[in-house]
């Protein structure tokens, strides 16, 4: 009996110690400085959750970013928005790591990529190698740390993936080396009514701190359905960046009701973000409330289903006891103590004005040379629109409405003008007041274009072309020290669509740098034998404008 336990025992720990090696990194750190983050998981951004961890690099570019484990690169990007240059590296433990934002990848992997950029003479591109292809070791340097794509900032943005299902998890369960012990801090608490006869309201109640960790409210009366908002965020010990938090909770009389937390993402998750905050107050004055619910309408998979939901029934003349407990990955916690008392203070009844849009429900409505189309499940909820016109003017009500998928805006084309026609496109104002440029399709005598936002939208024309300078050299200048060619580029309205660079009649690779305005050649790409050169660059807008450089220098090999 004993040698039987102790078979089943020694299996057990040998399976047990597969498994933690499995689901496991070799390394701690993908780079080789103190662990600073200014971005944590789960963090609510502009459209989507933060799929993985900021890690700060001191304001700089150029730091060694080394592979966490051995595997091989599953997939490569490179672009102008988003992750910028990003590397994808599958793991034999089931896992798949992403570096992003770097400035420059491994000698083995730019050679890679470069030989396709010039082969598919583009710089923007995304290669899949086969599996095996490109092998990388346990703490290989695969690039440098940089500021590409959609970064605000240098950092590495560094992502764990599930290699199955592609699901991002929190880094930070896997990479401990973060230093922190400071507890969330909440700015400001709401509660919102949620009764079904009228909109939903809102109502900002004052926070007393009572210690280092406890937020009490005032007494609060209210009745019916309601749920919990707080402003909140949460620092590192290192770092004042003002970041996510990792876990909410509610407790009613000291028993959890509801709770969710950041282990893991779907990229499907991201559709419904503008159902964990508030997403009018956000818009109007730029002040995140997350929303401590799990709303009908989210797919949320972090989201627990628990007790209604995150939603309370209050009844007159009872009174109520709840504690919302914030956590960050350390567990560092704070909470808010709440009293509430069921009565009737006021009816919150709201008028509602506009038209009527339901989501079950498609719509068309027509004006006089416009349509505006939204299809079944465009929005959320029900809610009533104001749409009305002026001149070449379409308004459609203000931007504090979420919306699940794009609507559509039709113009007529009151013009034979052909030129006059290609430069026209139909413009939306942003946050500040400012026109910007929306996808314009033209067919059948019409603009179409497909909108994420509600807002103010017009006809505007982009007349003028694109602009192309020189940065580091003039015409007719020796520039044989120069170890890269700059050109600034600028367009102000449309924006640049399309870019080609030609030395002496060959495609050469310029990188674009849209934070910058930037185009930039690597002399060591090619080499070219003689030591006059030809440089050429064509530049086109959203509209079709079009610009084209046309130059020369010379330079010793």
């Amino acid at each position: 009996m004993k040698n039987k336990f102790l078979f089943f025992l020694t299996l057990f720990l040998i399976s047990f110690y597969s498994y933690c090696q499995t689901n496991s990194f070799k390394n701690s750190s993908p780079l080789n400085i103190p662990l600073i983050i200014s971005g944590t998981f789960g963090e609510l951004r502009g459209n989507h959750f933060h799929a993985g961890i900021d890690i700060k690099t001191n304001g700089k570019q150029g730091y060694q970013v080394k592979s966490l484990d051995e595997g091989y690169v599953d997939r490569i990007r490179v672009s102008t928005t988003g992750y910028g240059k990003a590397l994808y590296i599958k793991h034999p433990n089931g896992f798949t790591t992403v570096y992003a934002h770097l400035m420059k990848f491994s000698p083995k992997i730019e050679s890679f990529v470069k030989s396709i950029q010039y082969k598919k003479q583009s710089f923007e591109i995304q290669l899949f190698p086969k599996d095996n292809e490109i092998k990388v070791k346990t703490g290989e340097i695969i690039g440098l740390s940089g500021n590409t794509g959609g970064s605000s900032g240098p950092h590495l943005h560094f992502e764990i993936r599930n290699s199955k299902n592609q699901k991002t998890i929190n880094p930070l369960n896997y990479i401990n080396d973060v230093k922190d012990d400071r507890k969330p801090s909440i700015r400001s608490f709401y509660i919102f009514n949620n009764n079904d006869k009228s909109p939903e309201t809102m109502s900002s109640y004052q926070i007393k701190k009572i210690n280092d960790s406890v937020y009490r409210s005032e007494n609060i009366y209210t009745l019916g359905k309601i749920s919990f908002g707080l402003n909140m965020f949460d620092r590192q010990s290192l770092s004042y960046n003002r970041n996510g938090i990792y876990k909410a909770a509610i407790y009613k009389n000291d028993t959890l009701k509801f709770e969710y937390n950041f282990n893991e993402l779907d990229f499907e998750d991201s559709k419904f973000i503008n159902l964990l905050r508030d997403y009018k107050t956000k818009k109007e004055k730029g002040i995140t409330i997350h929303r401590i619910i799990k709303h009908p309408e989210s797919k949320k998979s972090f989201l627990s289903n628990e007790y209604n939901n995150g939603f309370f029934n209050i009844k007159n003349f009872n009174d109520y006891f709840f504690t919302l407990k914030i956590s960050d990955h350390k567990g560092n916690n704070s909470y808010v103590e709440i009293k509430i008392t069921g009565k009737k203070i006021k009816d919150n009844f709201i008028k509602k004005n506009g038209e009527l849009i339901k989501t079950d429900q498609d719509y068309l409505i027509k004006l006089k040379d416009k349509e505006v189309i939204f299809k079944k499940n465009t929005l959320f909820e029900d809610v009533y629109l104001n749409i009305k016109e002026n001149n070449d003017t379409l308004y459609i009500d203000k931007d504090i409405y979420p919306l699940r998928n794009p609507f559509e805006i039709l113009y007529e084309i009151n013009n034979n003008d052909s030129l006059l026609i290609r430069q026209s496109f139909i413009s939306k104002l942003n946050s500040k007041g400012n026109p910007t440029y929306l996808i314009t399709n033209k067919k059948d005598d019409k603009f179409q274009v497909k909108s994420s936002s509600l807002g103010t939208f017009f006809i505007a024309k982009d007349t003028l072309s694109p602009e192309i300078k020189p940065l580091n050299f003039y015409k007719g200048q020796w520039i044989s020290k120069l170890k890269y060619l700059k050109i600034k580029v600028r367009d102000d309205f449309s924006g640049i669509k399309k870019y080609k660079g030609y030395l002496n009649d060959k495609w050469i690779l310029f990188e674009y740098e849209p934070k910058t305005n930037t185009l930039t050649y690597d002399f060591s790409d090619i080499i070219f034998k003689k030591t006059k050169h030809n440089l050429k660059i064509y530049l086109e807008d959203n509209v079709g404008n079009k610009k084209v450089l046309k130059t020369m220098f010379y330079r010793k090999y």
